[in-house]
């Protein structure tokens, strides 16, 4: 015989995450802060990729491939988190 769990057979956690929806940033102010985020990002590891002189020898593309990681990798922390903790309150709000 199936034993019947409380926890999960209980309909109050749905009702309650039906009614909770997740706040979306204002869609201007995401595109600002993205922008004035990845853009310095992307400028200051260009140039530390042409620093090496090993990349002067790669295909344009993959280089490019290169600093994308590197901005996507750097944005997901610490960057993003970082920019959310001080502009946060801004950023939801209307």
């Amino acid at each position: 015989m199936k034993q019947s769990n409380r926890k999960t057979d209980s309909k109050i956690p749905e009702k309650l995450a039906s009614k909770t929806k997740p706040n979306k940033p204002i869609y201007w102010k995401h595109v600002l802060i993205t922008t004035f985020t990845v853009y310095p990002l992307l400028m200051i590891i260009q140039w530390l990729l042409n620093l090496l002189s090993a990349m002067q020898n790669v295909p344009k593309e993959l280089a490019v491939l290169i600093a994308v990681f590197a901005v996507a990798s750097v944005m997901v922390f610490p960057i993003m988190p970082l920019t959310m903790k001080l502009l946060g309150s801004w950023l939801y709000k209307k």
